[in-house]
């Protein structure tokens, strides 16, 4: 039988059977389904979906006579009591009559699984279009629903510590074990750009991506919100197919998206399989703290060094917290200089954390832990407060200023409260829009442009400078100069620490301030410490620089005092 005839204008309409998986799933309660069908009950046909969870339908992704797809149900796994039962309650005229007089129809059944097992079954039938007469049939599993997640139908948290307990502890299991653990970066954009339906669709795709991938995984879950865990023969496990699998294109409506997932991976000895598969998740989870560049190598084998920095990860970020009550956040400003007149011409506003008892906290202490703890945004926030209180005040006595620039993480463009009160800040200030300034890296810009360019176009439109920071750090600069009017590129210090060590080294440097010259931009040097640096940069044209060789960063009240002499 042609496809064209089963489903009539609705497959004409849905000729990629994955389109139309995705508006049958949209219809659907959150529930765990063993599978889904539609039903044209004028015609008789249907067309299975492919959202298996429980039993083994092997039509998936096709349309077939409902007839006799439902003898066949009876025949292979109907309960021997309850196949008569099933085949009268089944009937599609009865459905059709059910339907006339309610909304919804369902009727109970017994099913055996392939291991014997019996389970008691919910059968539920509505209308997906009344006029047409297409209904959406579930099945749904009654006796065994907890350790299940209810968006996509893999396992739970729960659920999966169980089912991988049972099969690591199981003897005659020959595989050599491995968990993954799977984290989506940067998750809550598809939801900002999709909506919370289109999240939910890009969460099934993923678990299906992870589950028809050459990983051949024995189980998979979704653990948490965007977390995914899966159970393989670590025999399986191939870096340039990790790699691939971690990097998803999301296309809905035209519009596309790109996922990026990390992966910690925990390698189960021989002498773990009675231990504690909780315990194991959590190493790969602890273990993705500890990837160094998630565009290169996205995932990371635990190992116990990682589970002791963990725990000194989370007591820092209980101290974090009692800081920020305290109060031991400073906002420290570092000059930078005017090449030709070796003045102050605006400032980098830099985060430090000064311990009641003096101490000084190296941001490379705490920054990451703030990142990775979602609390960033805060933190860019209050940077941001204080230098403009800053410059107000300063203001507003009739004192010199300079601009200042504030860095914003990639996290920041995401989080709509944050950018929204930014905006309203600098709209509600004294002091001139071109005073305040945001630094992003290339890294940053690169995932924001992907998803979320807009919010950076609300910056610009109102007269905000934006500044590229760590130029030559990334791995796509030219491309991010070519796709973005910045105001300003800083120099990644490494650049200007090579100065004078390789003629190679000095001939890069000269030409990317030449290039950023032809296209608008100004150039600030990070890091410069020496005479021979300060000297060659000159020479090459650089408009600005900033490094220990002029002023290391500043407190506040020293930098007042700077400004002070130099009006």
């Amino acid at each position: 039988m042609g496809e064209k005839n089963i489903l009539g204008n609705w497959h004409r309409e849905t000729a990629d059977v994955d389109l139309l998986h995705e508006q049958i799933m949209s219809s659907l309660v959150s529930r765990v389904y063993d599978y889904v069908i539609l039903i044209d009950i004028n015609e008789k046909n249907m067309f299975v979906d492919y959202d298996n969870t429980g039993v083994k339908w092997e039509w998936t992704k096709e349309f077939h006579q409902y007839s006799e797809a439902r003898h066949k149900m009876a025949r292979h796994y109907i309960f021997s009591e309850d196949k008569e039962e099933y085949l009268n309650n089944s009937d599609v005229l009865l459905i059709k009559n059910k339907l006339a007089k309610s909304d919804e129809y369902m009727f109970t059944c017994r099913l055996v699984d392939e291991q014997g097992d019996i389970h008691n079954k919910l059968f539920h039938h509505y209308y997906l279009n009344r006029e047409k007469g297409y209904v959406i049939a579930t099945m749904e599993d009654k006796t065994s629903l907890l350790g299940r997640d209810t968006l996509t139908g893999e396992y739970n948290h729960r659920g999966f510590i169980e089912a991988a307990q049972q099969l690591i502890r199981d003897e005659q299991r020959k595989e050599e074990f491995a968990i993954l653990y799977i984290n989506l970066r940067g998750f809550k954009a598809v939801n900002d750009v999709f909506g919370s339906d289109g999240g939910d669709r890009a969460l099934r795709r993923v678990c299906r991506a992870l589950k028809r991938s050459e990983l051949r995984p024995l189980l998979v879950g979704r653990v948490n919100a965007d977390h995914f865990a899966c159970l393989v023969d670590r025999r399986c496990i191939r870096e340039d197919i990790l790699t691939n699998l971690l990097h998803q294109t999301y296309v809905v409506n035209n519009r596309s998206m790109e996922l990026f997932g990390i992966c910690g991976i925990y390698l189960i000895g021989a002498d773990e399989r009675a231990g504690d598969v909780g315990h194991m998740c959590d190493g790969a989870r602890m273990a993705l703290h500890y990837i160094e560049d998630e565009y290169v190598k996205p995932f990371i084998y635990f190992d116990e060094k990682m589970r002791k920095k963990y725990r000194e990860r989370t007591d820092t970020l209980s101290e974090l917290k009692n800081a920020m009550d305290n109060g031991e956040f400073k906002v420290f400003y570092q000059p930078v200089y005017n090449v030709k007149t070796k003045r102050v011409a605006s400032a980098e506003a830099l985060i430090r954390w000064e311990r009641s008892n003096g101490e000084m906290v190296s941001p490379g202490a705490f920054v990451p832990v703030l990142e990775d703890s979602g609390r960033i945004s805060q933190m860019d926030l209050f940077v941001e407060r204080s230098v403009i209180s800053f410059l107000e005040e300063r203001h507003r006595e009739g004192k010199h200023i300079v601009p200042v620039s504030i860095n914003m993480s990639r996290m920041d463009f995401y989080d709509k409260k944050m950018i929204t009160a930014v905006l309203q800040d600098i709209s509600n200030t004294t002091v001139p829009i071109d005073y305040t300034r945001f630094e992003v890296t290339e890294t940053a810009y690169s995932s924001v442009a992907e998803t979320n360019k807009s919010a950076l176009a609300e910056f610009k439109n109102i007269g905000i400078k934006f500044y590229l920071d760590d130029f030559g750090s990334g791995y796509s600069s030219f491309s991010t100069l070519r796709d973005y009017d910045f105001d300003v590129v800083k120099l990644d210090r490494g650049f200007i620490q090579k100065i004078g060590t390789a003629s190679k080294a000095n001939g890069i440097i000269r030409s990317i301030i030449e290039m950023t010259h032809s296209i608008g931009a100004q150039v600030v040097a990070e890091g410069a410490e020496t005479e021979e640096q300060v000297e060659f940069l000159t020479t090459c044209g650089c408009d600005f620089i900033q490094g220990f060789f002029f002023s290391k960063p500043l407190c506040m009240e020293d930098f007042e005092k700077l400004l002070d002499a130099r009006a």
